[in-house]
Formats: structure tokens, C-alpha cells, sequence
């Protein structure tokens, strides 16, 4: 694997981000279809109100994410969408998005929270136990919510942008 870089264009092929979601099988059609419409915001008008971060290997996509802020709050952000290529599973590229997720965040606010709502489904597509490796606190698990084995998760973490 080479060095992984971040992607600063804001001209994307929207194809290729809903090709590495669909190809980790944790996305049904409609999800595709409204992922597509974001990365089209996006394009038009980077960071209002979603934010895409991604990561390449060479000219590989090996992951991305999508969060925006959350609405009527100051300081609340959601992780909208968070997709690894499969190749690059448990090698550091979900950690690496969770990182720059939050440097990004804490560029703009003193301090925030970021949510994910997440599927055990989505979990799995990019390692299971992700977020609570990475600090978040499960504060929300509803069972069977999307079908039999495919519960409902919410996670939260508190950021707070280091004293210089």
C-alpha cells in the first residue's frame, strides 16, 4: 500500500464513490440513489451542507465520508456516510477518515459532538467495533430494527480541540 492521501478537488466522479458503496453490500438501492444526489450538492457547493472527505491509495479510492452538521444545533455534527473499499478493511483507512473527521470539525468549532447512526450491516462493511476503538460511546441499540440481525446503533463522541 502507498502513502494514503486526501482528495482536495471538488470535482468528483460520482460513480466511483457510489460503486465502492454498493460493492460493500451494506447499501440498498435507495440509499445509493440519495448518496448520489449528495455527492451532487456536494459539487455544487462543497461544504454546505455536507463535507466529503476521502482517501486514496494512488488513484484508488480506498474510503470515504460524508458528514454535515446537525440541524437546529451549534455544534453538532452527523457522519452521514462512511464506506471502505473491502481491500482496505482493517488496515488503518476507516481510523485514518475517523481522524481527519475529526480535524476537520475541530477547525471551525472549540468543541463538538459527532453522531453516527449506523446499521450492524454498515458496521461490519467497514470492521466491526470501529467506534468504540475510536472513543465513541454506544448511546443507542435497538435490535432486529432493520431486519432479523441487522440492529440499529447510535454513537456519539464528545471532540475538544487541543490547548496550543
Amino acid at each position: 500500500m502507498t502513502k494514503l492521501e486526501m482528495n482536495g478537488r471538488s470535482r468528483i466522479d460520482i460513480k466511483e464513490y457510489c460503486s465502492l458503496a454498493r460493492e460493500s453490500g451494506a447499501y440498498k438501492d435507495i440509499e445509493l440513489d440519495l448518496l448520489a444526489e449528495t455527492l451532487s450538492v456536494w459539487m455544487e457547493r462543497p461544504g454546505d451542507p455536507y463535507v466529503l472527505l476521502d482517501l486514496r491509495d494512488g488513484k484508488i479510492l480506498a474510503g470515504f465520508a460524508i458528514i454535515c452538521k446537525a440541524s437546529n444545533t451549534e455544534y453538532t455534527y452527523d457522519l452521514r456516510l462512511l464506506s471502505i473499499e473491502k481491500a482496505y478493511i482493517g488496515k488503518g483507512v476507516a481510523q485514518r477518515l475517523i481522524a481527519i473527521i475529526e480535524e476537520e470539525i475541530l477547525k471551525t468549532e472549540p468543541v463538538a459532538i459527532l453522531r453516527a447512526e449506523i446499521s450492524r450491516t454498515k458496521e461490519d462493511s467497514v470492521g466491526r467495533g470501529l467506534f468504540e476503538a475510536e472513543g465513541f460511546s454506544c448511546i443507542g441499540h435497538i435490535v432486529d430494527f432493520y431486519e432479523a440481525g441487522d440492529d440499529f446503533y447510535m454513537f456519539a463522541k464528545f471532540l475538544r480541540r487541543a490547548e496550543e
